[in-house]
């Protein structure tokens, strides 16, 4: 019923992403839809956090947040949407940082990551999901140095967005810290797993998740398109990408 609804928007493109635990059930019920690979990678919370802290997490992991905890680092969590300000400017200052990794002129890079995720949506996220929406944040010298933003429905959580201030959050470790603690606060709201979201398979960003025990799992979206957009859109981002010797994370 959910697929035939899609079906009949008259949208030129409509996509469907499930979560790995999903595929299987939806799987055979998405005729007419194009399926489109992707990983996902997350952490089984069964057991509780001492379980996850002690056979899940890597050794320097907890070394790193054991060296956060001795840092000048002071920790809030924020439920109410007060936070979002604070999170969104940590964010833009991030797109700088990711424009120079991945060699992608900055305009452009302000342009498509604002575009993909502007404040609004936060805001009205935050709104939405209440105390089901927390935006941890790190400050040093009350300075905001590092955030993240964590949403839960049901036995599940996700870390939706994070972003850093590097020159202030890198050395004292403050993301790993963030981390620890979100994943203990699903742990302690009886959540059975913590979704880190997409990654490359084999990039550092996928080898940092992994850190925290987070395991890879397929989780496809199914798409339905008038036109190939798709295709052309990857065709030109890929011609895109060599011209301006753009790097993925």
């Amino acid at each position: 019923m959910v697929f035939a609804d899609l079906a009949r928007l008259r949208a030129l493109r409509v996509g469907v992403r499930l979560r790995p635990a999903d595929q299987a059930v939806w799987a055979n019920a998405a005729p007419g839809f194009r399926l489109e690979p992707h990983m996902t990678q997350m952490v089984d919370l069964d057991g509780g956090f001492g379980t996850v802290w002690e056979r899940r997490f890597r050794r320097h992991v907890r070394r790193e947040i054991r060296h956060a905890e001795r840092s000048d680092v002071d920790v809030e969590v924020d439920r109410t949407g007060r936070l979002v300000p604070a999170f969104y400017s940590l964010y833009e200052k991030s797109i700088v940082r990711w424009a120079e990794q991945q060699h992608e002129p900055l305009a452009l890079a302000r342009w498509r990551r604002t575009r993909e995720f502007p404040v609004r949506r936060l805001e009205e996220v935050a709104a939405r999901f209440g105390e089901a929406c927390a935006i941890w944040m790190a400050w040093r010298a009350g300075e905001p140095a590092g955030a993240c933003v964590v949403l839960r429905h049901g036995l599940h959580a996700k870390l939706w967005r994070s972003a850093m201030d590097r020159e202030l959050a890198h050395p004292v470790h403050a993301v790993p810290l963030l981390y620890r603690l979100a994943i203990e606060d699903a742990c302690t709201a009886a959540c059975r797993t913590f979704d880190m979201g997409e990654s490359a398979p084999d990039s550092s960003l996928a080898a940092f998740k992994a850190g925290f025990g987070a395991e890879s799992f397929s989780s496809p979206r199914y798409l339905r398109e008038r036109l190939p957009v798709s295709a052309a859109d990857r065709r030109l981002r890929t011609a895109v990408k060599r011209l301006i010797r753009f790097q993925d994370p």
